[in-house]
């Protein structure tokens, strides 16, 4: 024989069934939150690699545009080889500057952004530069110095701008 249980229990029961759907959705919100949030650390983290590594090619190219000046104020072979070697030190910090966007952009799907090219370090440009010791050679790279400088200063801050953001909403979680 089927007896129905009493109107108070049923509604004991479905005010239980909700209650715990709202505390499960809570904790699931509460852990998309927690995703997020650590999502967003790791961003933020990746984001300060990305500009430790542009301040160490801005000074590189910044010693390198010193050393372009001295040599184009008559400083002899010994001089180039100085500002190719910082030129070298600054490319090596762009291609690992390169590998940390790409760990950036895995981690921030909407950065945009283009890295600003080498400069030129081939034997060919070293001969001309060192060996030969020309004002055109001299000029050119200074040119490539300054431009590369002046977009990775322009990265430098859109990568800060990011930063920003991203510690706008990790505050905004925790």
């Amino acid at each position: 024989m089927y007896i129905p249980a009493p109107a108070c229990t049923y509604s004991v029961d479905l005010i239980s069934y909700h209650w715990y759907k709202y505390i499960g959705d809570r904790l699931d919100a509460s852990g998309r939150d927690m995703d997020r949030l650590q999502e967003l650390k790791e961003a933020r983290t990746a984001a300060h690699n990305v500009v430790a590594k542009i301040d160490c090619a801005i000074s590189s190219l910044d010693s390198a545009s010193s050393w372009g000046l001295f040599d184009l104020m008559g400083g002899e072979a010994f001089t180039s080889l100085i500002k190719r070697n910082k030129i070298k030190e600054a490319n090596r910090s762009i291609r690992g500057l390169s590998a940390l966007l790409r760990i950036l952009n895995k981690e921030l799907t909407d950065v945009n952004m283009s890295m600003p090219q080498q400069i030129s370090d081939t034997l060919t440009d070293d001969m001309l530069d060192v060996w030969f010791d020309n004002i055109f050679t001299d000029l050119r790279v200074q040119g490539e110095i300054k431009e590369s400088l002046r977009k990775l200063r322009a990265l430098r801050a859109s990568i800060i701008g990011i930063i920003n953001k991203l510690d706008i909403e990790i505050r905004a979680l925790a």
